[in-house]
């Protein structure tokens, strides 16, 4: 009786490379379409095949199911599957369906989830938010959650002024409006924007660090004394004059 034997890459102790069969040159040339393939189809015998573990498997499947369950909570017409199997640049520009087997991505993947910081996110902030307190609370996680808003200022957490430009559809109108908030939590202007406007307007808003005076809307919306005011509690948001700054101006025009 004739033998065969495969033989397989040991898996990198780090979890980082997928152990498969197929020369590691030829694997990182067909990576991106690795998951082109359709599931309803028979196996075949040139299917790459995937050498895992079952904790790994264990975090693979935890994670797709806070993914589907988060959509489905959030309405969220993006396909689970499909964010699944494509490069995010939270897991690295990995797929989350590669990635999520190892634990710093599958932490990664329940705090995005968990804080409902968006479909992706800058892993720097997210790894931020993961040393906060060394643990997620999930109970925590769900109070806080910001539905399908990312939060695109940069770590670490200093006092800085924070603004948000919004022109969006609502109440069969036209919605103009500026947001400035000088606060060391990222996550205060958007739950500020959520609870004023709505989720769906602040998904469509734009947020910066600091002020620009030079815009349209800044230069029909903001007085020349709020203009200078902003400027100078941009460059020094520590200051007396930065102290408990919080201002939202709106204009709002019938259809």
């Amino acid at each position: 009786m004739e033998i065969v034997t495969m033989e397989m890459q040991q898996i990198d102790r780090f979890g980082y490379e997928t152990v498969t069969t197929t020369p590691r040159h030829e694997v990182t040339a067909t990576r991106s379409s690795r998951w082109d393939i359709d599931p309803l189809e028979p196996d075949a015998a040139d299917d790459e095949v995937v050498v895992t573990t079952c904790r790994r498997l264990l975090r693979l499947s935890i994670a797709a199911t806070e993914v589907g369950a988060r959509f489905a909570l959030d309405g969220m017409t993006h396909d689970p599957a499909a964010w699944m199997m494509t490069p995010r640049t939270v897991f690295d520009d990995r797929c989350p369906i590669d990635a999520c087997q190892d634990l710093n991505a599958f932490n990664r993947n329940v705090v995005l989830h968990g804080l409902g910081l968006g479909i992706d996110a800058e892993p720097a902030y997210v790894d931020d938010l993961l040393a906060d307190d060394g643990a997620i609370d999930i109970d925590d996680a769900e109070e806080r959650r910001m539905d399908d808003v990312v939060v695109p200022f940069p770590s670490p957490r200093n006092p800085k002024l924070l603004t948000c430009w919004v022109d969006a559809q609502q109440d069969g109108g036209r919605l103009f409006a500026f947001y400035a908030l000088v606060t060391d939590r990222e996550e205060d202007l958007v739950e500020r924007v959520v609870g004023r406007f709505g989720t769906r307007t602040a998904m469509a808003a734009s947020y910066h660090a600091g002020f620009d005076q030079t815009t349209a809307l800044a230069t029909a919306m903001i007085s020349p004394a709020m203009a200078d005011m902003l400027l100078l509690v941009a460059e020094d948001p520590s200051s007396p004059l930065a102290t408990g700054l919080d201002v939202v101006l709106e204009q709002r025009f019938s259809a």
